[in-house]
């Protein structure tokens, strides 16, 4: 039986491969340029659904990271 310790390690585990699978289909979908919400839309049409509240601060972080630019109107 797990403690609540492995129970805690396993969780963080499993919220890092999360964050890095939406990372990496974020940043698949950035051939060209385009809308936040429109990368939700083609995300979601794939399958892969994603919140504007983990999208945003997502992309804030890349950006930061020198992974990409973005434009505001």
């Amino acid at each position: 039986m797990e403690t609540g310790n492995e129970e805690q390690i396993l969780s963080g585990i499993i919220q890092e491969m999360r964050r890095g699978t939406i990372t990496l289909a974020v940043l698949s979908q950035l051939r060209e340029p385009q809308y936040g919400y429109s990368l939700i839309a083609h995300m979601s049409e794939k399958g892969f659904v994603i919140e504007a509240n983990t999208l945003y601060p997502l992309l804030r972080r890349l950006e930061k990271q020198g992974l990409l630019e973005s434009l505001w109107d």
